[in-house]
């Protein structure tokens, strides 16, 4: 059996330098310019997905990091990308960040009465398929979501 591909991918990739929180907002603001044709339920869910994987390279790493309440800029300067592939029958976007020496990344097993650690729990439960691949210098968390029918937001 052979699997095709399509002719001409759409793709873009966004680098962004990681000096404070508010680029998380510029991730998201990306993700949905580039998903301006989609259906809005796709590009709400990928929009919302892009915001929890920018937030996680971002802040978690070997040594978590922190941002002043006031400006928003990090401790820990910590450049990362974005890649929004657009394909006939899905939609892939991948952040990736800095490193760890941790080697598997999943979802944290969740408690209601926590106020953070949802983000990986939420891309497992609203894309079609995901994953994590990396090491010490890089760490690539991707998602992927169906065209023809995107998971409710909200």
């Amino acid at each position: 059996m052979f699997l095709r591909h399509d002719p001409q991918p759409d793709v873009t990739t966004v680098y962004l330098p990681g000096l404070c929180l508010g680029e998380v907002r510029s991730a998201r603001d990306c993700v949905a310019c580039l998903l301006r044709d989609e259906d809005p339920d796709i590009r709400d869910t990928a929009t919302l997905l892009t915001s929890e994987l920018a937030a996680n390279a971002l802040i978690h790493g070997d040594v978590r990091n922190a941002a002043c309440p006031k400006s928003g800029r990090l401790a820990h300067i910590r450049p990362f990308h974005i890649t929004v592939e657009i394909l006939t029958r899905e939609i892939c976007v991948l952040v990736c960040g800095k490193g760890s020496r941790n080697a598997r990344v999943r979802p944290k097993p969740q408690h209601t009465w926590n106020e953070t650690g949802h983000g990986l729990a939420w891309v497992e439960a609203m894309s079609t398929a995901w994953g994590t691949h990396g090491d010490r210098i890089s760490r690539t968390v991707w998602f992927i979501l169906d065209r023809a029918s995107a998971p409710v937001v909200g």
